[in-house]
C-alpha cells in the first residue's frame, strides 16, 4: 500500500499536495473538529441513505458498523499525523471499495461533501475567521488527495486483478484499453457533437 500510496501522491502536483503545514494547522484544532465529528457522520450517512445506488451499497442493519468506520477516520485524519502511513491506508480504502462495489463517482462525491461540511460550518470552530478559513483549507487539500490516492488504489487494485486472473502484464493492458477507448472516443464525439 506504501507505493500505491506514493504513486498516487507523486502524480499529484506539489501545489494540491497536503503540505505540513496544512496537516499541522487541522491538528492543531482537533478538539473543535472532532465536535463537528456527529454532524458529519449523521449527515453522511443520512446522504448515502437518500440515495438509491449509495444505498444499494450498504446491508441490512450495518449502518451503525459504517458510521463507526467514518467516526474512525475522521477521528484520525483530525488527530494525525497525516503522513505516509495515513495515506497508504487510504489507498487501501480503494481495495476495500473496489469489494464493496463503492464506485468513484460515490466516493469524490462524498470527499468532496466533508471538506464542504466542514467549510459550510468553519464559523462553528470558534475560531477567529482566518483561523478557521485555513482549517477549512486545508481540510479540502486533504478531501481533494484523499479521493486521489483512493482512486489509485482502486485502479490499481481492478488492473491488479486483470492480471492475476487474464495474465496479461499491466502495458498490454494498458494498450488494448488505450485502443478500446479510441474507438469508444469517435462514437462519443459524434453524440456530444465535438
Amino acid at each position: 500500500m506504501h507505493e500505491i500510496a506514493r504513486q498516487a501522491i507523486e502524480q499529484t502536483p506539489p501545489a494540491i499536495r497536503v503540505t505540513p503545514e496544512q496537516a499541522s494547522v487541522i491538528a492543531a484544532h482537533a478538539d473543535e473538529l472532532l465536535a463537528l465529528g456527529p454532524e458529519i457522520v449523521q449527515a453522511f450517512y443520512d446522504t448515502l441513505y437518500g440515495h438509491e445506488p449509495t444505498e444499494a451499497v450498504f446491508g441490512e442493519g450495518e449502518r451503525p458498523m459504517r458510521e463507526q468506520t467514518l467516526v474512525d477516520w475522521w477521528t484520525r485524519t483530525v488527530r494525525g499525523p497525516i503522513d505516509d502511513n495515513y495515506w497508504s491506508w487510504m489507498a487501501m480504502v480503494g481495495l476495500i471499495h473496489v469489494i464493496r462495489r463503492v464506485t468513484n463517482p460515490m466516493m469524490l462525491a462524498m470527499a468532496e461533501f466533508v471538506a464542504d461540511f466542514v467549510a459550510a460550518n468553519q464559523g462553528r470552530l470558534g475560531l477567529p475567521p482566518e483561523e478557521a478559513h485555513q482549517v477549512a483549507e486545508a481540510f479540502r487539500r486533504v478531501a481533494g488527495m484523499t479521493g486521489s490516492v483512493i482512486t489509485w488504489g482502486y485502479d490499481h487494485a481492478v488492473s491488479s486483478a486483470l492480471f492475476e486472473v487474464a495474465g496479461m502484464p499491466e502495458a498490454l493492458l494498458a494498450r488494448l484499453r488505450d485502443a478500446e477507448i479510441k474507438e469508444a472516443l469517435v462514437g462519443a464525439r459524434q453524440e456530444v457533437g465535438n
